[in-house]
C-alpha cells in the first residue's frame, strides 16, 4: 500500500511540476534567446578598419591599409576599400559565442586597364573587446586569377573601432 501512494505521489508530482513550471520554462528559453541575439548585434554597426597584411610565413608586416565594414543584422556585411583596383566586398559573418566571430568576404579583382582580373576571398576571426567599441582579427586570403584558379594565399591582422 505504501509503494502505491508513493507510486501515486510521484505520478502526481511528475504531472503537476511541468503543468506549474510551464510558464517558466518559455521565460528562460527567452531570456538564453535574447542574451545571444545581444551578442550577436553587439557587432552590428560600422567600423572603421586597419589591414596589416603579413607575410604567412614569418609574420613581418608587408603593407598596411584601411576598409569600412559595415556588419549589418542577418549575418551579412559591405565593405569599402581604399584600393581603386578592386570592387567593394561583400561577406558572411556568424556569432562563434562570447566575444568570438567568424566570416567571409569577397571582392573582385581588376587589372590598372579595368578589366576582370580575378577575385579574393578572405576567411576571418574577431575577437570584439569587452566594451564592444574595439575588434581584432586574423585573416587569410586566397587570390584568384581570372580562370577562378588560385594564385596566391595571404595573412593579415586588423584593429578596428567602432565608427558612431
Amino acid at each position: 500500500m505504501m509503494k502505491s501512494w508513493l507510486r501515486k505521489g510521484v505520478l502526481a508530482a511528475a504531472l503537476t511540476l511541468p503543468a506549474l513550471s510551464g510558464t517558466q520554462i518559455p521565460v528562460l528559453a527567452e531570456s538564453a534567446q535574447e542574451q545571444q541575439e545581444q551578442e550577436q548585434q553587439r557587432l552590428e554597426g560600422v567600423w572603421d578598419i586597419s589591414v596589416t597584411v603579413r607575410s604567412c610565413a614569418t609574420g613581418a608586416a608587408l603593407f598596411t591599409g584601411r576598409v569600412i565594414h559595415m556588419f549589418i543584422d542577418g549575418g551579412t556585411m559591405t565593405e569599402i576599400a581604399d584600393r581603386s583596383n578592386r570592387s567593394a566586398g561583400l561577406e558572411t559573418w556568424r556569432h562563434l559565442g562570447g566575444n568570438s566571430y567568424a566570416a567571409r568576404h569577397k571582392w573582385i579583382e581588376y587589372s590598372t586597364a579595368g578589366s576582370f582580373n580575378g577575385t579574393t576571398v578572405v576567411a576571418r576571426e574577431m575577437k570584439l573587446s569587452k566594451n564592444a567599441d574595439e575588434f581584432t582579427a586574423t585573416a587569410v586570403s586566397d587570390v584568384y586569377n581570372a580562370d577562378d584558379q588560385l594564385i596566391s594565399t595571404g595573412c593579415a591582422t586588423s584593429t578596428a573601432t567602432r565608427f558612431e
